[in-house]
């Protein structure tokens, strides 16, 4: 199974079959969408073939997937040049000269591997080769001429995927022309000592491949775990459960192709295989068909259906919002795949210290409640929500953001800082401005969810007025404090276009004398957790010039300075850097 580059010839069979179609991305993840994972309820392989979908324009893509049922996503097709260098369809290069460069040209392509193993999806593979000649014969060619050790290219190259893409499990073996077996055997063990199992992608030459999974598994026990037995255009009449493609203990996976069967057909032939013997799994060629159309799920659960496969995915909001002094709820999703009906219960893990949860309701939907006392901890924790149904566990992982308290009243004596804001920095929901708002690049802090005070572990900072000169970009500006004798000082603020990094605050006294203050502020976007920095508000959304929400979340940070509480303090000059937005500062007793 090859492309020409951009096409792919099937099976000996040469049906050509577009690898780069996709659909546009109209669906933005973000970290208000909801991620799922999966519990099956027996071993199985449910799996699709994939090109282009998977790295072009994915994020739909990846969702649609995500959710399916299927267990198995592979990612066709890896090229191996001559050199050694690994790319896609040959459009995507991946490694050269034994680095990964692939976020050169799809910089979420490992992040949405990762995406794609939150729901049903437990395996992501990576098929090496079709029926063209070439990548095959350069595999064969590096290892004779290089061997597997860490010196060469392939172990370099492969082991630099892995690093960088630790979703990646398995490698797809679609050699239909080189048919080496020394060499094969010797990549195999190669890749199982990186971590990967193998799975030959046949469709003839059924005693070739069956000394490839046991010469490399004679090797190394374990590492070639299935067999992906194509069973249309070359390999059309392909029967797994004949004899001539037995593998032992190692289980044969047969492929249907969506322009042959229907997803009643591909139950019917699967199951059929099921009876006579107990195959656990197969898989669709080809995703790139089908993209967005819901067939996706149709193919998935007829293969689940008729090989015995369910479960159940667990879905919510990857980050749930809390303030100190409040409470919050998120509604955790659950759905039945495949042959599953179940009943699942759910139960919390440890939360942060002054925060306590509890699960409310039964069956398909149930309900997360969280309280947080005044003096939690603000800032972010993973709470891991796990589902129960007989022998079947499955967990899901959300964030916890912990917040300063809304209020009015707090310790501390806040700055007036009306004189010296430069910035439109908050503005009321669905408010249009041209100001440039915090960043300089039309967003905006939600008056809504910043509120007009905050109360941080006692703390109180005031803000300005929405929808007006309500921030200070940093210039170097003196701003005159009250006079007294204070302890600390707490700065509500954050970077913008990036972190800004060891920028210089004084503080100045009555006598003449300073103090200077080093400090990194993390962009409002993400968070570094700098020294001296901690999560003041995390919020869910900001706003952008045109009125529209940008979802997402968004912090003002908090930052704590230690001053002389023997002398009377004068004035604070801040960071020479407009970058730098600071939003409240409270003096502290």
């Amino acid at each position: 199974m090859k492309r020409s580059r951009n096409s792919r010839l099937v099976g000996g069979c040469q049906q050509m079959v577009a690898a780069g179609r996709t659909a546009s991305l109209l669906l933005l993840l973000s970290l208000l969408g909801f991620s799922a994972q999966a519990a099956f309820a027996q071993t199985g392989l449910s799996g699709i073939f994939g090109g282009g979908p998977f790295y072009k324009s994915a994020a739909a893509n990846i969702k649609e997937i995500e959710y399916s049922g299927f267990a198995e996503a592979i990612v066709w097709s890896v090229e191996v040049s001559s050199a050694g260098d690994l790319n896609l369809n040959g459009e995507f290069p991946l490694t050269s000269n034994g680095v990964y460069i692939g976020g050169q040209t799809h910089p979420d392509f490992a992040g949405n591997m990762a995406l794609l193993k939150q729901g049903t999806v437990k395996r992501v593979t990576l098929s090496i080769g079709s029926s063209n000649y070439g990548d095959w014969e350069d595999i064969t060619a590096l290892v004779e001429a290089q061997g597997t050790g860490p010196g060469s290219i392939l172990y370099q190259d492969f082991q630099a995927l892995k690093t960088a893409i630790p979703a990646l499990d398995a490698i797809d073996f679609d050699d239909e022309n080189s048919f080496n077996l020394p060499t094969t055997v010797q990549f195999g063990v190669m890749l199982g000592n990186l971590g990967y199992h193998v799975l030959p992608d046949a469709y003839d030459n059924n005693t070739y491949w069956q000394n490839v999974v046991s010469e490399i598994n004679a090797q190394l026990p374990g590492t070639a775990d299935g067999v992906h037995l194509q069973d249309y255009a070359g390999g059309a009449g392909n029967n797994p459960c004949s004899t001539e493609w037995n593998f032992g203990s190692v289980p044969v996976y047969p492929g249907l192709w969506d322009q042959v069967d229907t997803p009643a057909e591909v139950q019917s032939r699967l199951a059929g295989w099921h009876t006579e013997c107990g195959i656990s799994g197969g898989f669709m060629w080809l995703y790139d068909d089908f993209v967005g159309t819901g067939l996706a799920a149709k193919y998935a659960h007829a293969i689940d259906d008729a090989v015995g496969i369910g479960g159940f995915t667990l879905s919510g909001p990857q980050t749930v919002y809390l303030n100190e002094n409040g409470s919050a709820k998120a509604t955790i999703k659950i759905a039945d795949f495949g042959v599953f009906k179940g009943d699942v219960s759910l139960s919390l893990s440890a939360l942060p210290n002054g925060v306590t949860g509890s699960v409310t309701g039964t069956g398909k939907t149930q309900t997360l409640a969280f309280a947080a006392t005044a003096d939690a901890a603000a800032g972010f924790s993973a709470v891991t929500i796990t589902g129960t149904s007989g022998e079947i566990t499955q967990t899901f992982t959300c964030t916890l953001a912990v917040s300063a308290a809304t209020g009015a009243k707090g310790s501390g004596k806040s700055v007036n800082l009306a004189p010296y804001f430069n910035v439109n920095g908050i503005y009321t929901d669905g408010t249009v401005y041209s100001t440039g708002g915090l960043d300089g690049q039309g967003n905006s802090y939600s008056a809504k969810l910043l509120g007009k005070s905050r109360v941080l572990d006692g703390m109180l900072a005031k803000f300005g007025t929405a929808n007006e000169l309500d921030a200070i970009g940093c210039d170097g500006q003196s701003v005159t404090l009250p006079k007294g004798k204070f302890s600390g000082m707490l700065l509500l603020g954050t970077g913008v276009q990036g972190s800004q990094l060891s920028q210089t605050i004084t503080v100045s006294y009555t006598d003449g004398s300073s103090a200077q203050f080093e400090q990194s502020f993390s962009d409002w976007s993400t968070p570094q957790n700098f020294t001296g920095e901690s999560q003041a508000v995390a919020m869910s959304y900001r706003n952008e010039s045109g009125g529209a929400k940008d979802l997402g979340t968004f912090n003002l940070y908090a930052y704590q300075l230690a001053i002389d509480a023997s002398k009377t303090v004068q004035s604070v000059t801040l960071p020479d850097n407009p970058k730098v937005v600071l939003l409240a500062i409270t003096l502290l007793n």
